[in-house]
């Protein structure tokens, strides 16, 4: 009987060892930041969902990576949805507004890449040239105030307007016009829909992926903007995401030959796009 005392708590121990060896072996085996492998990616409809679909996502499904896209319909819920960690990437913003909309919000987001842009765009159904435009002719620009700077800064671009050189072209609203010899009227609306109300304006600044979304062509538009630095359109992920590996896959094929091959391929859409500083290293 003393014999088999002294046996059970060695066999118990043995059965303990190996269990634990088992867990280990487990966790051991279990694959590296499995849920990354399964991305999702905040867009809106529109272009830059096919530039994903078209020039990143083959790559990373390569990788072993599967995609599932979110939509949103307008400019708030992307990064919202980013920081709650509904999605884990987006794309449909420029860094100027990531990074606007980041302080305002207080949310820890960054992007990791910038990508080709459709720029801005003056459209009319009225009028054929900018010189074109009459006296108190009406304009539409976006209504967020990231993207009312801009369409000014385009505008402005044209010489048909003049902003204040005291106020910081970034956050500049249409009280800090100085000069407006046309008398042209402004009518503020959200951005997603400035091509529904284009029968009702002479003219409306309209960014690129509204634009393509709603079946008009960058190169129908009376002018283009010429883009600066923080205009071009990013890749955006929570701040802790920012040295993940599928930050890094995603980077590197943003840099890759064979993103700019589909990019710059003269049947798409892209090849109009700008192209910002990095673009071929």
């Amino acid at each position: 009987m003393k014999k088999l005392n002294r046996i059970l708590p060695l066999a118990l121990a043995a059965i303990i060892g190996a269990g634990t060896l088992t867990a280990c072996e487990k966790k051991e085996n279990k694959p590296l930041d499995k849920e990354r492998k399964e991305i999702k990616v905040g867009v809106c409809a529109g272009p830059y969902e096919d530039l994903f679909k078209d020039a990143i996502e083959p790559a990373l499904k390569e990788k072993g990576y599967k995609i599932e896209y979110v939509q949103f319909s307008d400019y708030v819920q992307p990064n919202n949805a980013l920081a709650d960690k509904e999605i884990d990437v987006n794309l449909f913003q420029h860094s100027t507004y990531l990074k606007n909309f980041s302080t305002e919000h207080k949310l820890d987001l960054v992007h990791i890449t910038e990508v080709p842009t459709a720029a801005m765009g003056v459209f009319s159904e009225k009028l054929k040239s900018i010189d074109d435009i009459k006296d108190g002719a009406t304009v539409a620009i976006p209504n967020d105030d990231t993207n009312l700077s801009r369409a000014l800064r385009v505008l402005a671009q044209t010489k048909i307007i003049t902003l204040n050189p005291d106020v910081d072209p970034s956050v500049a609203t249409v009280k800090d016009i100085s000069e407006n010899p046309k008398n042209l009227k402004f009518q503020e609306v959200s951005a997603e829909i400035l091509p529904t109300v284009l029968d009702s304006v002479d003219i409306a600044v309209i960014n690129g992926n509204y634009a393509i979304g709603a079946g008009l062509k960058l190169t129908d538009a009376i002018y283009n903007e010429v883009l600066g630095e923080g205009y071009f359109n990013v890749i955006a992920v929570r701040t802790e995401d920012k040295d993940s590996q599928f930050s890094k896959d995603i980077t590197s094929i943003v840099h890759s030959d064979e993103f700019r091959k589909i990019v710059e391929d003269a049947s798409k859409q892209y090849s109009a796009f700008g192209k910002p500083s990095g673009y071929n290293d």
